[in-house]
């Protein structure tokens, strides 16, 4: 007796079978690409941190003879509480630190409006950190638009004034664009144990929600540690 029966998946199995993999894709995909943007980001934030802390201390050895006038003065553990600044030489400093660097754009004033940084979702409120408002930022700020696409912002506060602190945008005009997550602040400190100058977490933080200030950014990205 000759049997015809055929063996294979009736309609309703094979739609079965769809709907359970586009669930399976719709709770994991997401994920993946969250994870995969953080690592990136993790990423960037390393590139920039090395990449901008040898330019410090190139520009620091050869073009000031070991010692820099435009720094915070830090305790051993920086928690800048030791006191004394010095300003003097910042322009100058700013001038060679960038020459350091591969820079493609430079906006001096009017940073937004010349392309040079995008908006972002927060910015400093004030008070003692006045050359992070969003004025500051986008039009007394000189902005460093560097050949990999990433940004540093010097501070100031719309006197002409620079000081040795700056933010750094790891990814550019890419998004989220927000602070604590592509977006990070900077000081250039004198170790006062060894007098020596560093690149430290930034003092005027303005993290967004889910964001991390920049001492755990460097913890995280340089440490491993959440």
């Amino acid at each position: 007796m000759v049997n015809n029966a055929k063996n294979g998946f009736t309609l309703a199995e094979v739609l079965i079978t769809l709907v359970i993999i586009g669930v399976v894709a719709a709770l994991t995909i997401p994920t993946a690409i969250n994870k995969y943007r953080e690592q990136s980001l993790k990423s960037q934030f390393i590139k920039a941190y090395s990449s901008i802390s040898q330019a410090i201390y190139k520009t620091v050895m050869e073009d000031f003879y070991g010692y820099a006038r435009c720094y915070y003065s830090t305790t051993p553990d920086y928690d800048y509480t030791g006191g004394g600044v010095d300003f003097t030489d910042c322009y100058s400093f700013y001038n060679a630190f960038v020459k350091k660097l591969s820079v493609q754009k430079v906006c001096i004033g009017d940073a937004r409006a010349n392309g040079c940084i995008p908006q972002y979702q927060s910015y400093g409120s004030g008070g003692g950190c006045p050359g992070y408002t969003r004025n500051n930022i986008e039009n007394n700020s000189v902005a460093h638009v560097l050949s990999n696409g990433q940004i540093i912002i010097s501070y100031s506060n719309g006197r002409g004034q620079l000081i040795s602190m700056f933010l750094v945008d790891v990814n550019g005009h890419k998004g989220p664009n927000a602070y604590g997550k592509d977006l990070f602040s900077f000081v250039i400190g004198r170790n006062t144990a060894t007098n020596t100058i560093v690149i430290d977490r930034g003092i005027c933080e303005f993290p967004v929600s889910g964001g991390r200030t920049t001492r755990e950014m460097i913890r995280y990205a340089l440490a491993g540690k959440k």
